[in-house]
């Protein structure tokens, strides 16, 4: 299992999910993509996408406006 990050601050919607889309892609199953935001619209965006794809996702608010998520490859 490997954990890879990718950089989205300061990016809207459709552009993060562009990149984290691409970036599983290239991803074993089991493997961990984290995403860091400062766009609650951004975070909510990913968490239903992943869900709606039968990913596992966790979203946590870590500090005051700012989303931590941790998307888990579940299949190709």
């Amino acid at each position: 299992m490997a954990r890879f990050e990718i950089e989205i601050w300061g990016e809207m919607c459709p552009i993060p999910l562009i990149k984290a889309k691409k970036k599983l892609l290239s991803m074993e199953c089991g493997d961990i993509l984290v995403l860091e935001t400062e766009h609650s619209c951004t975070s909510r965006g990913i968490v239903v996408w992943a869900k709606a794809n039968r990913y596992l996702i966790e979203e946590e608010e870590v500090a005051n406006g700012i989303w931590h998520l941790e998307l888990t490859k579940t299949h190709d």
